[in-house]
């Protein structure tokens, strides 16, 4: 093998997985898109998402794999956890329903894990 040729696999794969990248974050910025059209609020992650729409009282609830939308009364509790050696939160939510009744939402900044478990709590109390 040549140096030329070296280089030139060397150019090729770096193209291919910028390429790749890209079409990852095009995918994750629709679906994003997607997940937060029409609600007020929402944080958006690989793993999990959450949406809130206290004029309509909705809660918009993802998983890896699916996506669900509840009225606020069918959330019957829901809780924080910050984990200190992983460096990563979660916010558990628990709903009427027999398919998935509890939801778990990944943070990694505890600041944010807060400010939304606040969010949850005046959405749903003042409703």
């Amino acid at each position: 093998m040549t140096v030329g040729t070296f280089f030139l696999l060397l150019v090729l794969g770096a193209t291919a997985l910028v390429l790749i990248g890209l079409g990852r974050s095009f995918k994750l910025r629709s679906e994003r898109g997607n997940f937060e059209q029409d609600y007020a609020r929402s944080y958006f992650s690989r793993p999990g998402a959450i949406a809130l729409s206290p004029e309509q009282a909705r809660i918009k609830l993802r998983d890896r794999n699916q996506t669900k939308i509840y009225p606020f009364a069918d959330v019957r509790a829901w809780e924080k956890h910050w984990h200190n050696t992983k460096r990563e939160g979660t916010l558990t939510v628990s709903v009427r329903d027999l398919d998935q009744p509890v939801w778990t939402i990944k943070f990694g900044n505890e600041a944010e894990m807060n400010r939304w478990y606040e969010l949850l709590d005046q959405a749903i109390n003042d409703n």
